[in-house]
């Protein structure tokens, strides 16, 4: 009987796991998973529009039902008062995009006045590189998260212009202020803070977090959306380039990793923590994948290394366990 030396066995075992985690490198294949709900971003029939979340091209994606429930993991604890989302995505192999369509009886977009919360909707993702499934509630130090919020509010200053103390409080009445027009008076928006411009180009806000309390704007906002509000019901539009750096998850036809859900319902003070969740759900991208590029050949190269390091090791260790029985 042939033996193999308990020094070529851990080679061997040291080489597929280096191969295992090359191909899920490169796959960008995650080890957790929710195995719960799974969500497929099928390959669109046709263009999809950024302008309209209700076109007919969405009728061809599947729907699928996600409950939420009240955030009851940090303080503010609370809200629930939106208890599921309707959840629909597309790609076209250069962009993602996602519909969240749900039922709220009240079209809250307006979150100037101290009385006055908004709309709101996010998705989470599991950020690149991520290894294990990161907490529903804004990920863990090692296990960061990219989120991506729309506003009504945003989505109200883009279709109807920026609402200022005028609009807000149309019967107050103050002296003139002399400075206005100068910047060194409007700090937030001499500092580009996406929370004091008043010309917006998108209503949805790229985020980062590794844990409560650490959500950070992230420096590039690359996400576009749209947001109606028709019969009762919002109709969310989300959409990114799949590709993306940092800590902004990636996408590619034949992935699966995880994205999670929040909704924020205005009208009955939902706001920060105060939101109806979801657990994570598995997302499907797919459709067939591009070219690798360069990066993605080095990978391959290796893999293809190790396996061809492995195998030469095995037949060596046979030829010369057959020399002994010799």
């Amino acid at each position: 009987m042939t033996r193999v030396s308990p020094r070529l066995a851990g080679l061997a075992l040291l080489a597929g796991v280096l191969i295992l985690a090359a191909a899920l490198t490169q796959l960008d294949l995650r080890l957790a998973s929710s195995q719960a709900v799974t969500l497929a971003a099928k390959e669109a029939d046709g263009d999809v529009p950024l302008d309209d979340p209700v076109a007919r091209v969405w009728d061809s994606a599947e729907p699928v039902e996600i409950p939420l429930s009240a955030q009851n993991v940090a303080t503010p604890q609370g809200g629930g008062s939106i208890r599921a989302v309707t959840v629909r995505a597309l790609n076209d192999g250069e962009r993602i995009f996602f519909r969240l369509e749900w039922a709220d009886a009240t079209q809250d977009v307006s979150a100037f006045a101290a009385e006055d919360f908004r709309d709101a909707a996010a998705i989470q993702f599991p950020a690149s590189g991520v290894a294990t499934l990161p907490s529903f509630c804004m990920g863990q130090a090692d296990g960061r998260v990219n989120i991506w919020q729309w506003k009504a509010d945003w989505q109200a200053d883009i279709d109807r212009g920026f609402v200022n103390v005028p609009e807000a409080y149309p019967n107050a009445v103050s002296d003139d202020y002399p400075f206005k027009d100068e910047d060194l008076f409007y700090p937030g928006r001499a500092a580009g803070n996406l929370l004091s411009q008043t010309e917006r180009k998108t209503p949805v806000e790229n985020l980062v977090a590794a844990g409560i309390g650490t959500l950070t704007t992230a420096e590039e906002q690359p996400v576009a959306g749209k947001g109606i509000w028709q019969n009762g019901k919002w109709y969310v539009l989300f959409a990114r380039e799949m590709k993306a750096g940092g800590d902004y998850t990636p996408f590619k036809p034949g992935q699966t990793t995880n994205v999670a859900f929040a909704v924020w319902d205005g009208a009955t003070g939902e706001r920060d923590g105060l939101k109806s969740v979801s657990q994570f759900a598995d997302l499907k991208v797919e459709g067939v994948a591009r070219a690798e590029g360069k990066s993605g050949a080095v990978v391959w190269v290796f893999v293809m290394a190790g396996v061809v390091i492995v195998f030469m090791g095995m037949a060596y260790a046979r030829l010369r366990a057959g020399h002994q029985e010799q």
